[in-house]
């Protein structure tokens, strides 16, 4: 089952239907700032009852503008973006005025993007700052870039919490046409926010250009040739390919179990010996062994090898062997998976020149 996080701004819910977001924005409109998670998550894939933020479904992207100072410089970034970008493409974008010092912005995908759970995170952070920077918007909020999955966005038609006041500002956060952001000034834009309900109301307005110009820039990330006639499929199974996704794997009940490949095995052999591994290699060492299905024992058991030391705070192993340290369990909620052989062999392991591996 897929959900969305309710905030105010702290997550203080989950909402499986739209009744029960139009339940939790009934009790606290007016009250509180009401947000909702930009994406749905997959209820299957939490650990210990808690989200699973890489489970997002990705079918929109969403822009953060925000200036405390000027939220006119907000404005002109979205109408630049939408001239530059969404116009010679034929794109139509979803524009709400938040109600406070800046506005939000969907582009919503033809249908949602199947990346792999471990690439999400970053390919969506990286797109929106290679965005940021292409059409020079000065504006997009980079703490927001930087959350990318796990964003809370506010929720159209509620009301603007003052933070310093705690008072209702008067001003709602409110939908826009693309003609009406292009045409009316900043004033006129909050004079009909403070009317308490948005007049146009549209979308999601799905684009398969959007879709693909994503998808593009995943591939230009991971080195994957791709040419306008290659199908979204097509390349998206590259993808996930390329990222270590799709393996030779033996399905038990606890999921994929995937061998450790020789090169990693031949890694963590020579970080023992020479009593020392660094971040890199410990990040590889650790999703090899996870996906490969090892107990926190065992993991904690080849670190503990490689260092040969009290454990400290690094998070790799615990001074007790019997539990794992901070960073295996993190890598465990996130669901890493284990490195692809060409980033194994940039960070300087595996085999020189033909790496057998490469096929499995």
């Amino acid at each position: 089952m897929y959900y969305r996080e309710f905030g105010i701004p702290a997550r203080i819910g989950r909402a499986n239907t739209t009744e029960e977001i139009e339940h939790l924005v009934k009790r606290w409109n007016g009250v509180k700032n009401c947000y909702i998670s930009v994406y749905t998550f997959d209820a299957n894939k939490d650990i210990d009852g808690k989200t699973t933020y890489d489970s997002a479904m990705i079918n929109t992207i969403w822009f953060d503008f925000d200036d405390n100072d000027d939220v006119d410089k907000c404005l002109k970034d979205v109408r630049k973006f939408i001239n530059k970008y969404c116009i010679p493409n034929k794109i139509t974008p979803r524009i709400y005025l938040t109600g406070g010092k800046g506005f939000q912005m969907n582009i919503d995908f033809q249908s949602p993007i199947d990346f792999p759970d471990s690439i999400k995170r970053k390919v969506l952070k990286e797109y929106l700052l290679h965005l940021k920077k292409k059409y020079k918007l000065s504006t997009l909020d980079e703490r927001c870039v930087s959350n990318s999955v796990s964003c809370l966005r506010r929720i159209p038609d509620t009301q603007y919490i003052s933070k310093a006041t705690d008072k209702p500002t008067g001003v709602w956060c409110t939908q826009f046409a693309v003609e009406d952001i292009m045409n009316l000034d900043i004033t006129e834009l909050y004079t009909i926010a403070m009317r308490g309900f948005s007049v146009f109301k549209g979308g999601p307005f799905k684009s398969k250009r959007a879709q693909r110009d994503m998808i593009d820039f995943a591939c230009d990330m991971y080195d994957i040739e791709h040419t306008i006639s290659n199908s979204s499929a097509h390349l998206l199974d590259k993808i996930h390919k390329a990222t270590g996704s799709i393996t030779h794997a033996t399905y038990t009940p606890k999921g994929f179990i995937k061998p450790i490949r020789g090169c990693v095995m031949e890694l963590i052999k020579h970080n023992i010996a020479k009593g020392r591994s660094n971040h890199d290699q410990n990040n590889i060492i650790a999703a090899e062994l996870i996906n490969a299905g090892w107990t926190d024992t065992d993991i904690s058991f080849v670190f503990s090898s490689i260092y040969n030391e009290p454990a400290g705070n690094y998070g790799w192993y615990d001074d007790d062997p019997n539990k794992a340290g901070w960073q295996i369990i993190a890598m465990r909620r996130k669901e890493m998976q284990r490195y692809s052989i060409r980033k194994v062999k940039e960070i300087g392991g595996g085999c020189s020149e033909y790496c057998p591996c490469e096929a499995s």
